[in-house]
């Protein structure tokens, strides 16, 4: 039976960052600081309970001038937290800032929404940073970990450095908050190391790699730094952000995942406004379509890639993965069908097809030709997007891009699914008879 990955709905790849300001959001300003010779602090979210406006993860870089970028709350704390990254570029040591809605600090600085906001603010390494933005570029996952309290602040723990015999929490004693590593895919070139950044494989784990600074190897030794590196790689990808505790101390870590992407099988009208939203909310964009005249630059200016191929040509050089949306839209069953073909044999996380209940049924009786199941096949949304009952273009792909939202971050709306429509085109076409 064809078809049989999971349908993967629901929480997924990044889907826990939502109201996070990320290393996307700040990196060309850091590197503007950075080339101009300032020194640069980073703030970030590391653990919130309550009401709070940003989520783990979060980040605010604050250059020694003053300039800022990104934010870590609603701008309740953020004043408390620039001077913070002031003083540690001041030569202050890193410092995890703790803002609890009952304190009489959290009252000063404005801190009125009732949540609790924990932001471990140091200065940043220009070195790791730089590694950071090549794998951004590169669009591949990566991982930050950084140490939050040292064994005796933060955890119990048990653990002999093998080097030199010392028990880890003794070590880790050396080593202040803030403490950073990187773990990048085996196959990114920072994966070889470079000056500065010494590389090491992680236990259990042969497609990652630990990048750390000399100062975190002397400070925490490079067994302590694989062994955390192996727990933040145990916990569930589905775990954007969160932390792991050691005989070494609390160790927080953030994943940056691959962009979201949205491939739209067809360069129609709904597809020019439906990339445009998907741009504004962080996707990588595909328009995949045969026929010139649909899929061309003047239609999409602001699409990432147009592909002028059928499905089963273009889908050789675009992989389909757990972060793709793809929705077929050209209303031709030669163009529709494969590429609802290729997504089924994917682990894309959403897969929609245009047209009413009878284009339904008719696409599912062919997919059925094609060897797939009722598992597989109720994968797929259709009609696709949630009903709004609008009916512009825009409208539509308001709808498309909604649902596309709720699954993506598990939201419950009314969603049909083709298997689903199918079935009702198939009992309304029996009652008539």
């Amino acid at each position: 039976m064809r078809g049989a990955v999971p349908a993967g709905r629901g929480v997924e790849g990044d889907a826990g960052q939502k109201g996070v300001s990320d290393m996307r959001d700040v990196r060309n300003d850091v590197q503007r600081w950075f080339s101009a010779g300032k020194a640069v602090a980073l703030a970030q979210v590391v653990k919130t309970w309550g009401s709070s406006p940003r989520a783990c993860g979060s980040v605010m870089a604050v250059s020694e001038d003053g300039g800022i970028a990104g934010s870590v709350s609603g701008g309740c704390i953020e004043g408390s937290v620039v001077q913070t990254a002031l003083d540690c570029l001041d030569g202050m040591p890193a410092r995890l800032e703790k803002f609890h809605a009952s304190t009489a600090r959290a009252q000063e600085v404005g801190l009125s929404c009732g949540g609790n906001v924990e932001v471990l603010v140091g200065a940043l390494d220009r070195t790791l940073f730089e590694v950071e933005c090549g794998e951004l570029d590169a669009d591949r996952a990566y991982v930050r970990v950084c140490l939050m309290e040292a064994a005796g602040a933060a955890a119990d723990g048990r653990g002999t450095d093998a080097a030199d015999g010392r028990d880890a929490s003794a070590r880790a004693r050396q080593a202040a908050p803030g403490t950073c590593l990187l773990l990048v895919s085996a196959a990114s070139p920072a994966a070889m190391g470079r000056a500065g950044l010494r590389p090491h494989p992680v236990p259990g784990q042969d497609g990652w790699r630990l990048l750390a600074p000399r100062e975190a190897e002397e400070a925490l030794s490079s067994g302590t730094l694989a062994e955390v590196a192996a727990q933040v790689l145990a916990v569930p990808a589905t775990e954007v952000a969160g932390h792991v505790r050691h005989a070494a101390g609390d160790f927080f870590f953030c994943r940056t995942n691959p962009l979201p992407k949205l491939v739209c099988v067809g360069g129609v009208h709904v597809s020019i406004h439906l990339t445009r939203m998907a741009k504004m909310l962080g996707y990588h964009t595909v328009v995949i379509d045969p026929r010139g005249a649909f899929a061309t630059g003047e239609r999409f200016p602001f699409v990432d890639q147009l592909v002028h191929a059928w499905p089963q040509e273009a889908f050789k050089g675009i992989a389909l993965d757990e972060s793709t949306a793809l929705c077929a839209l050209t209303h031709d069953p030669k163009i529709d069908v494969p590429a609802l073909a290729a997504a089924l044999d994917s682990p894309a996380f959403y897969i929609g097809s245009l047209g009413r209940h009878t284009t339904q049924l008719s696409r599912y009786r062919q997919l059925v030709c094609e060897g797939y199941g009722d598992d597989a096949i109720a994968r797929v949304f259709g009609p696709i997007g949630l009903d709004l009952k609008g009916r512009e273009p825009a409208e539509i792909a308001l709808a498309i891009m909604s649902e596309i939202t709720a699954v993506r971050y598990g939201g419950s709306f009314p969603m049909a699914t083709m298997l689903q429509s199918a079935r009702r085109a198939e009992a309304e076409r029996a009652a008539a008879r």
